[in-house]
């Protein structure tokens, strides 16, 4: 980042977005990807002709998309899964959703609960089909997961002179989000960096140990003011 700027003698006052985009072109090459749906607002989904969930089934998906050299991780399929609620909003009966790493689901009721029933189409247009959703099979393997996000301490982006800092303090500086996240994260260790699908880069602060020891993610920012598929946090963290 630093090489980027080039030399000067000048003392220059840049915004953070800059550094955290210059930041996310590195982590991205090595970020395994993961899913995990929010603890609280999430919504149903029964995938009708969708394996039981006794039956163990599982799909094999690359660690990162674009380097298949990372491994293979596999992701739990089961009838009744679990979509973010915000994006369970404005689906409608008949519409073709995609449950990334799975494929086509046809959208065939929506309940008065809110809940939703579909069913998987094999040779269903994955390109053609959307909006892309992460999703996890409701299973017991799912772990849970505390996302953890940090904004700014100033909430002007530059002072100009004759600025009280003070008079800028941001007062909300952290939040925190309940997650459940799918099995394939009780591995990662204190300082992986993963991706979590369409929400973002995070740094494993605290490994998984049990269900009252929870992973800890802490978000990375990467230097969009727009969130990451859509799936927005709690705070700018930009």
């Amino acid at each position: 980042f630093m090489c980027s700027q080039g030399a000067s003698r000048r003392i220059v006052n840049m915004e953070w977005g800059k550094f955290w985009a210059e930041n996310k072109k590195e982590i991205d090459k090595y970020s395994s990807r993961y899913m995990a749906i929010d603890k609280t607002h999430n919504v149903k989904l029964t995938v009708t002709n969708g394996p039981e969930a006794d039956s163990h089934t599982y799909i094999t998906s690359d660690l990162h998309p674009k380097d298949p050299s990372m491994g293979k991780r596999l992701v739990r399929q089961a009838k009744t899964c679990l979509i973010e609620k915000v994006d369970a909003e404005g689906l409608t009966v008949g519409q073709n959703i995609v449950l990334m790493r799975w494929g086509v689901v046809n959208i065939t009721k929506i309940n008065d609960d809110g809940s939703l029933e579909g069913t998987h189409d094999p040779a269903g247009d994955v390109k053609a089909s959307k909006p892309k959703l992460s999703w996890l099979a409701d299973v017991a393997e799912n772990i849970p997961v505390v996302l953890t996000e940090f904004d700014n301490l100033i909430t002007k982006d530059k002072l100009e002179e004759g600025d009280d800092f003070k008079d800028f303090i941001n007062p909300h500086t952290l939040a925190d989000t309940a997650a459940i996240g799918d099995a394939g994260l009780r591995n990662l260790k204190e300082h992986d960096i993963i991706q979590l699908e369409r929400r973002g880069y995070y740094r494993v602060d605290k490994p998984y140990l049990s269900e009252d020891s929870p992973l800890v993610l802490f978000m990375v920012p990467d230097g969009k003011a727009k969130a990451m598929g859509g799936l927005a946090g709690k705070l700018r963290h930009s």
